[in-house]
């Protein structure tokens, strides 16, 4: 196979190997040429002088999450508009948006929306839009809408909203009229109402840590993930898809595109298709969970009989004599798998023993965030707080509930806290330059964004940011870059 630049095949066969683990992109055999061309062109931005340094760097499994984040620059394709599929966005203003108000109205008035693998922004904002549209007396809801992409430069395009005409092709009259401004060159700017609930964030589907409360991917109810799934690799696309079920909350949905789509790969949810076409899964308990939902492993223990280290379905937890104790480590491990209710249980029984723990409060204030219980997660982080009061973490997770909660207020004195009991907590400096620039005052979000920065290049890149459940540096800085703008 003639390939630019004569790149042996076996090199190509490795690079494209470490592409699909690190970035989710699976790049077939036929394909070979396109991606070395890409690479070629990559080699400079990647500070190599040909591009036999980048595909020697990719060969050796040694790349960087901003190497990946600059690579991702000349890998994927921004091909999107607004209001794409006007179907699904019909049934979500009509059936799907009407139904969560009604169910929430003067009870838990928030909305948490995630548009994964956003590209240039038309899809997060469209469905901004249809928040604006569907839901009376907005303002009063706390309504989110994480926006995330794999391509830096993708993400600054769409932090500054402004579209040129091939964005509004397919797209309705009304919108540019209502939801938009004039800007130079012909082209049209986002308004601050549509704006102001889109949050873009960096996150690589195939590598980074979600559901967490760090990255906001917790607690959702609806995810779009459409035309992403299928550039993953088979593997690659059930370990996305069992996280993303993690991430919803009961009852959520999933928005994918209909090519997208099989019952295999989606079997732990129940499927709606509706006269318009449009196919949904629906996250609830009664769905069965069978692979690639991962099943709990009862940890291994000395002096234990072999029945009691086999599997153990998570659906059926008594205590029993062939069972090993509960224990804090075993409820930690159920809450990692995602089986929250399990782990609950195990915790509620453990806190009869421990009455004056602040760990068993703080997993129990976790859980209870990751299934958007935010009120009962704020009561367990009080709990915690009054347990040990000098400890950081248990303020910070406070804050973090309360930034979802949307009270920006409180979450900002929390973080105060946190940073009197440790002035170099590099969360709590991005968590405050995050919030900042959220209530429009930039300087000082910059000031606490420069400062994280600051404390991540004193660590490893690849080492683990403390207290963030498994982000590393590289991933942290790449994001913070996103925000300020920096490329």
């Amino acid at each position: 196979m003639a390939l630019p630049g004569g790149v042996d095949k076996v090199l190509m066969t490795q690079v494209s190997e470490v592409i699909a683990e690190r970035m989710g992109l699976h790049f077939l055999e036929d394909r070979w040429p396109e991606l070395a061309q890409n690479l070629k062109n990559a080699s400079r931005d990647l500070g190599f002088n040909d591009p036999d340094g980048c595909i020697r760097l990719l060969a050796s499994r040694m790349p960087t999450d901003h190497q990946i984040a600059i690579l991702a620059n000349h890998l994927t394709i921004g091909e999107t508009y607004f209001f794409r599929d006007p179907a699904t966005f019909e049934l979500l203003e009509r059936e799907i948006l009407p139904l969560l108000v009604a169910k929430r109205t003067g009870n838990n008035q928030i909305l948490r929306l995630w548009s994964a693998g956003c590209c240039t922004g038309e899809e997060p904002y469209s469905l901004a839009i249809s928040c604006l549209r569907t839901i009376p007396e907005i303002d009063h809801w706390n309504v989110s809408i994480l926006a995330t992409d794999i391509n830096p430069k993708f993400l600054e395009r769409a932090e500054r909203g402004v579209y040129s005409e091939w964005s509004f092709r397919n797209a309705p009259d009304w919108l540019r009229e209502r939801f938009f401004s004039p800007a130079p060159e012909r082209k049209f700017a986002i308004q601050s109402p549509v704006r102001r609930f889109v949050r873009f964030d960096y996150l690589n589907l195939a590598t980074d840590l979600y559901p967490s409360l760090h990255n906001q991917t917790n607690a959702m109810d609806i995810i779009f993930c459409r035309n992403v799934l299928m550039y993953f690799t088979p593997k690659q696309q059930k370990t996305v898809v069992t996280a993303f079920y993690q991430c919803l909350v009961e009852g959520g949905l999933m928005v994918v595109n209909p090519a997208e789509a099989n019952a295999e790969l989606f079997s732990m949810f129940a499927m709606e298709h509706h006269e318009s076409g449009v196919l949904l899964f629906r996250k609830t308990s009664s769905t069965p969970r069978v692979s690639p939902w991962p099943s709990f492993v009862v940890p291994s223990a000395p002096r234990l009989p072999a029945e009691a280290r086999a599997p153990v379905p998570v659906a059926v937890l008594p205590q029993t004599e062939s069972l090993p104790p509960i224990t804090f480590e075993t409820a930690s491990l159920l809450f990692e798998k995602g089986h929250y209710t399990a782990a609950e249980t195990q915790l509620t029984r453990l806190l009869q023993e421990e009455k004056d723990s602040a760990r068993i409060p703080l997993l129990l204030a976790r859980i209870n965030a990751n299934q958007g219980k935010l009120d009962e997660a704020l009561r367990w982080c009080d709990r915690a707080i009054a347990a040990e009061r000098t400890n950081p973490t248990t303020y910070f997770l406070s804050a973090t509930i309360h930034s979802e909660a949307g009270h920006l207020e409180e979450a900002i004195t929390t973080l105060g806290k946190v940073l009197y009991l440790d002035q170099d907590f590099i969360l709590a400096h991005h968590a405050l330059g995050t919030l900042y620039k959220k209530i429009g005052k930039p300087r000082e979000s910059r000031c606490h964004l420069t400062i994280a920065l600051t404390l991540l290049s004193q660590h490893e890149k690849e080492e683990v940011v403390p207290e963030s459940g498994g982000i590393h540096c590289d991933q942290l800085i790449e994001s913070i870059r996103v925000s300020m703008g920096a490329t």
